[in-house]
């Protein structure tokens, strides 16, 4: 492959990369925009007899969303197995999978949490969307310390609950707890394999060969600490802050690294 031949490939890499970030960009204004509008008919609805009937009623359609939209992903889901074993429609499908795993999502949280459910996708949805564009647009190491992160923001908020939410925060706590040391097992992996792993018999480039593993191991260690010391002494700012700065220190490190 000649030098032209290189340039060509990568601008057409580089065409398909942003197509996906606006593809991003527009589903998670749009589902913004949605959850706006839902706080003020749904959560912060005045006394209007027209706009209470509203409210119950929309109680009434996310307990009928909660079981068909999740319904419509699996069938979705089914459908871009499918299109990916015909090598037809795969973008399409997969689109389409993605806006209803989506919407099922949120239809399944609002049905369980009700409004403080809405006040969580305020939040969810704009960080949902920036772990994408990092995944697109930054290195690969940065976006799994992100990804970790932001579950331990998560879990600085969730697991130090009590009451009726003690079930959700004890589950967290041991999906969180999973999570990083099947994370921690990974990075092992793939620091003994070069940055590669065998997926379907065959090696898969996960991370560079630059990767370093330190830092990933330090965010493993460190969300573990942050959620533990939230769960012994509740959701302290300062502990929103070790991850936030940590998070930072990372985005500046992965910068310098590119130059």
């Amino acid at each position: 492959m000649n030098r032209k031949e290189k340039q060509a490939l990568r601008a057409r890499q580089e065409d398909v990369i942003l197509n996906k970030v606006l593809w991003w960009i527009v589903g998670s204004v749009l589902l913004e925009m949605l959850l706006l509008l839902l706080n003020k008919v749904y959560v912060n609805y005045t006394v209007d007899q027209a706009q209470v009937e509203l409210a119950y009623a929309l109680r009434g359609l996310f307990q009928i969303l909660a079981i068909v939209l999740p319904i419509c992903f699996v069938g979705m889901l089914l459908l871009w197995l499918a299109a990916r074993r015909a090598g037809r429609l795969v973008r399409l499908t997969g689109g389409l999978t993605l806006a209803a795993l989506a919407l099922a999502a949120c239809a399944v949280v609002i049905r369980v949490f009700d409004s403080s459910g809405v006040r969580f996708l305020y939040v969810a949805v704009p960080a949902v969307a920036v772990l994408a564009l990092i995944y697109y647009l930054y290195q690969r190491e940065f976006f799994f310390a992100a990804l970790l992160s932001a579950l331990g923001l998560l879990g600085i908020k969730v697991i130090p609950r009590t009451g009726l939410s003690a079930t959700v925060a004890y589950g967290y706590a041991v999906v969180l707890a999973v999570i990083l040391v099947a994370a921690a097992v990974l990075f092992r992996l793939l620091q003994k394999n070069q940055g590669k792993l065998t997926v379907k018999g065959k090696l898969t480039r996960v991370l560079p060969k630059s990767a370093n593993y330190a830092m990933l191991y330090v965010t493993c260690a460190l969300v573990a600490a942050v959620v533990i010391a939230a769960a012994v002494l509740g959701g302290l700012t300062v502990l929103y802050g070790v991850l936030v700065a940590w998070l930072l220190i990372l985005a500046v490190y992965h910068t310098v690294r590119l130059m």
